[in-house]
């Protein structure tokens, strides 16, 4: 209890303590991070600020002084305008980072504008528009042919392919869409509202077409709801996606459900992370902390003026789920992806 008092205080404090420890007078750096904090969302922003707490320890003798400003942006673009105005406008912020493509993309023209560098951990290919933009970003494509290679290795081929339909989603499933149609066979695609409870009528469209495979794609609490009403209308088909075990926030009896995912977070930082109170479910915080090492890396190392060399320096983070590389279209990219599995209602590794 009193370990995870002592982390409250610390959260509720970021910037405020950042204000004054400064003691060197570095020149200042102030990153914007722009994460849903609050409501069913709560989860994610406390593992957020565990991140934080971790860059603010490895960063103390960095040549910059880091301060870090913490908005609850939620998943609405309009709230999301607002507060990126008040951090460039206000704040002053010099760099912004989130994991939200409706924010995403609400941020990327503002911060093109303004010459800020912005790295969201997000598939909607928008959020990279402009120099000054970029992603961490999983190479989706190779999720999408292991994904395949596993259903066929099963002797199986016909698989529905199921997502919400919200910005995230739908570029994910666009980008593995031409990969799935070659290797697999989809038979039936349907996409359901962001806020669905019911999914009756879905799943006996599913139930009928006949599918292998559930190739499923959503976020908390939908994609909690689905798997729920999927055995309660006793439908035993398999449900496997990319990153989809860490979207479902009970695993109790979904053992041996496997899913495609990047990489784990290494010992060290999940190590960290429960010593902070964290559990076995990282909610994005190592993401959270490669993105903001990036960015770090980026203006310890280089400058704004170039941001070929800017994105160069930050691919060269030590991250806690390895190393990244710069893409085409100057993106990090995540790329040795691994198969999980529920094992005892925990999720871990998969032999490849």
């Amino acid at each position: 209890m009193k370990k995870i008092l002592v982390f409250v205080l610390a959260a509720l404090s970021l910037v405020a303590c950042d204000k004054n420890d400064n003691p060197q007078n570095k020149p200042v750096v102030k990153i914007g991070i722009m994460l849903p904090l609050s409501g069913e969302f709560a989860s994610y922003g406390d593992a957020s600020k565990r991140a934080i707490e971790m860059v603010k320890q490895d960063v103390k003798d960095a040549k910059n002084h880091y301060q870090f400003v913490l908005e609850d942006s939620g998943t609405d673009s309009a709230k999301a305008a607002t507060i990126i105005r008040k951090l460039v406008f206000t704040d002053k912020i010099n760099a912004v980072m989130g994991y939200i493509s409706s924010t995403a993309m609400v941020v990327a023209p503002i911060a093109q504008e303004n010459k800020i560098p912005s790295v969201f951990f997000v598939s909607a290919p928008e959020a990279s528009i402009g120099e000054y933009n970029f992603r961490l970003y999983p190479d989706i494509a190779q999720a999408a042919k292991m994904i395949s290679q596993k259903v066929k290795a099963e002797k199986k081929k016909n698989i529905a392919l199921i997502y919400q339909d919200i910005p995230s989603m739908d570029y994910m499933v666009k980008d593995m869409l031409p990969v799935l149609q070659n290797e697999l066979h989809i038979v039936i695609k349907e996409n359901f509202l962001p806020d669905e409870k019911n999914f009756f009528a879905l799943l006996q469209k599913i139930k009928k077409s006949k599918p292998d495979y559930i190739v499923f794609e959503a976020t908390p609490p939908a994609s909690d709801i689905f798997m729920k009403q999927l055995y309660e209308n006793n439908i035993n088909i398999p449900v496997t996606g990319f990153q989809l075990i860490g979207m479902i926030t009970k695993l109790e009896g979904l053992d041996k459900m496997w899913d495609v995912d990047t990489p784990t977070a290494n010992s060290e930082f999940m190590a960290r992370y429960k010593n902070m109170g964290g559990d076995d479910n990282l909610y994005y915080a190592d993401y959270v902390y490669t993105m903001l090492m990036a960015l770090v890396n980026g203006f310890e190392n280089a400058s704004t003026d170039n941001m070929d060399e800017f994105i160069a320096a930050a691919a060269k983070t030590n991250s806690p789920i390895g190393q990244l590389k710069v893409n085409a279209d100057k993106d990090l990219l995540i790329n040795n992806h691994i198969y999980q599995q529920v094992v005892d209602g925990k999720k871990e590794n998969m032999e490849k």
